[in-house]
């Protein structure tokens, strides 16, 4: 099994080593045996010495690196919460008369999108010793685009399943390419619920797959002093998705918890709620935010954490 530390914005423009090294040093004694960073386009610009620090500094104790790519084009969640740079700067491969909430998004069918993203996958692969991708919530996968190179592939009236039949074509394409430049690298998908299963149901088919499945919460979530609401579907209610989407595509089963945004008054049902899933479901990849951001009582909900980690392993 593979035990993750979901870590996003892993350095925020301060990096003290012995910090860094007492984080990994803890994150393999809760029982993790992976780490999940994330790695954008600002990352790419301002942080190339710090992310291979934190990758050396995580295999010294064991762990596997997993990289999350992120934003890139706003095809993928991840972090920092930003717009896309490079597509700012080249308005030719925009999806045209269509803005997102993080700005522009690429259009997959454009050779020039593809060949920048492909470009991006091989440094990272090359420049780092990493062992796998987490790919987070591929998006806007049945968003028709009319651009031109879109018209070209399906026309000016195409249906919801042949955009998503171009996204899968798209994906798949750069999952085989991110293969060609790592051997034997790790390659998981997870979707949002919200996603088509049309797509979810074809994308864990791509054979370079090797884990699927979703994320989510298990309480109520609050980012300041509103009060918690219920936001997106939570991770037990897509368990038997994950399960039968998974088995249908021959792949491992994963599930990333997100024990992010509790207030304090939410932390008893958070936890009960993950014993009661751990219990009914068992992904074969499970993946936990290290000190996950915006909790009001970090240390105690990474305790509840921990100890769920531990339970697993007897």
């Amino acid at each position: 099994m593979l035990v993750t530390a979901y870590c996003l914005c892993h350095y925020n423009w301060v990096v003290r080593p012995r910090h860094i090294r007492e984080n990994y040093e803890d994150i393999a004694q809760q029982g993790f045996n992976a780490v999940a960073l994330s790695f954008s386009e600002d990352d790419a610009q301002y942080c190339q010495r710090t992310f291979e620090f934190h990758v050396n500094e995580a295999h010294k104790v064991g762990l596997k690196v997993l990289v999350i790519p992120s934003r890139l084009g706003n095809r993928f969640a991840g972090a920092p919460y930003m717009p896309s740079p490079w597509l700012a700067a080249h308005p030719e491969a925009q999806i045209p008369n269509f803005t997102s909430h993080l700005g522009a998004v690429g259009c997959v069918e454009s050779p020039l999108f593809q060949e920048w993203i492909k470009g991006f996958m091989k440094k990272l692969l090359n420049n780092y010793d990493l062992d796998g991708i987490i790919w987070d919530e591929p998006k806007y996968t049945e968003l028709a685009s009319s651009h031109p190179d879109s018209i070209k592939v399906y026309g000016h009236s195409p249906t919801p399943d042949q955009v998503d039949d171009h996204f899968l074509d798209f994906f798949s394409d750069l999952c085989g390419f991110c293969a060609t430049q790592k051997k034997d690298c790790i390659q998981t998908l997870f979707c949002s619920p919200s996603n088509r299963e049309y797509f979810t149901s074809r994308a864990p088919k791509i054979k370079e797959i090797s884990y699927a499945g979703y994320d989510g919460p298990l309480a109520p979530c609050s980012y300041f002093k509103e009060m918690p609401i219920k936001n997106k579907k939570y991770i037990t209610d897509s368990w038997e998705r994950t399960k039968r989407e998974c088995k249908e595509a021959g792949v491992k089963t994963f599930a990333l918890i997100e024990n992010i945004l509790l207030a304090a008054t939410n932390i008893e049902e958070f936890s009960d709620n993950l014993h009661s899933y751990l219990k009914m479901a068992s992904p074969e990849h499970i993946a936990f935010y290290y000190y996950g951001h915006n909790n009001e009582k970090p240390e105690l909900i990474q305790k509840i954490v921990s100890d769920a980690i531990r339970s697993l392993k007897k």
